[in-house]
């Protein structure tokens, strides 16, 4: 479970520096190096966190629903802050 909170914190990370700190650079100063760059970090994370996501749920650490709501998650910025918050109950009700 901590692997899969720490790849949804991640995910988020990469995720709002794309969207807060590459692109802004790329469309208001014209410099599409930062894009990139946290592009493919952020590409690199996502991969990394749905594979954590697949693993858990065949691990039987999440249900199917779990496993949508993580991945809906991921789509929205800080949406992977919500489902680490989310694994952090799941894990703490379970113990």
């Amino acid at each position: 479970m901590t692997g899969l909170r720490r790849a949804a914190i991640a995910e988020a990370l990469t995720l709002l520096a794309l969207f807060c700190v590459a692109m802004p650079i790329k469309y208001i100063v014209g410099d599409p190096r930062a894009v990139s760059v946290v592009g493919p970090v952020h590409g690199l994370m996502f991969m990394v966190f749905l594979w954590f996501v697949v693993r858990s749920w065949a691990e039987g650490i999440i249900n199917g629903m779990g496993a949508l709501r993580l991945f809906v998650g991921a789509l929205i910025p800080v949406g992977g802050f919500v489902n680490e918050r989310w694994l952090r109950r799941q894990h703490t009700g379970a113990s």
